[in-house]
């Protein structure tokens, strides 16, 4: 398998992982067939704060790659 497609399936199952986490996480129950303001609000900032988190770590990985591997302190 290419780099190009374990990153895709990578980012594929990130982004489903986040749909789940957050609307688990801001819709309690289907009431209408759209968000209320709550309910986006909720699913805005989950998703921000989630691939906020997703980013850092990418970057911690990305920088202990570039050092030779992991790092020798744990996190």
């Amino acid at each position: 398998m290419s780099g190009q497609q374990m990153e895709l399936e990578a980012m594929a199952d990130m982004f489903n992982k986040m749909v789940d986490q957050c609307f688990k996480k801001c819709v309690a129950e289907y009431r209408e067939s759209d968000l209320s303001v709550g309910e986006s609000t909720c699913v805005d900032r989950c998703v921000h704060k989630y691939w906020g988190a997703h980013q850092k770590v990418q970057d911690i990985l990305q920088k202990q790659m570039q050092a030779g591997g992991p790092s020798a302190r744990p996190m």
